[in-house]
């Protein structure tokens, strides 16, 4: 069996192109991953800044159109009545809440405290406007409007 002592030249340039190969392939997959962890977060901080106001306006949309019949309680409270359930949906505590109430109880006398808190938002205004309902949603990102018609 041979025994080679002396490295020569080509087995030195072959040994040192195999690492640098090695070290630009790492070199590639970290800079891919780090532009990937950086478009995640955008998306993901876009969809939250997004998701509140937007989300919160179609479900009070939703509920306006599947309800029975809908009151406006101040400027930020509205009590839909679906048969026997009254639902109410109002703005406090940098939150959007609803409950819901099953019973006949008059609307006059409808507390707007209390429920579960189902969007975090920095205010709500809703006001009558003859055939449509506007609601005005105040978050982070800004004042976003829809109108519903009346059922």
């Amino acid at each position: 069996m041979k025994k080679y002592r002396n490295k020569t030249l080509s087995d030195t340039v072959s040994t040192v192109g195999s690492m640098l190969l090695f070290l630009m392939f790492a070199a590639c997959l970290l800079m891919m991953i780090a532009v990937a962890a950086g478009t995640y977060s955008r998306i993901s901080s876009n969809f939250d800044k997004t998701f509140g106001s937007t989300a919160s306006l179609r479900y009070i949309s939703n509920k306006i159109k599947s309800c029975d019949s809908a009151e406006l309680v101040g400027q930020s409270g509205i009590v839909l009545r679906s048969g026997s359930a009254i639902d109410i949906i109002y703005f406090g505590n940098n939150g959007l809440y609803e409950k819901t109430v099953m019973s006949d109880a008059e609307t006059s006398g409808v507390d707007l405290s209390g429920g579960d808190k189902i969007f975090e938002l920095n205010g709500m205004t809703i006001s009558d406007l003859g055939d449509l309902y506007k609601i005005t949603v105040v978050s982070d990102d800004g004042e976003n409007s829809a109108l519903i018609r009346k059922g």
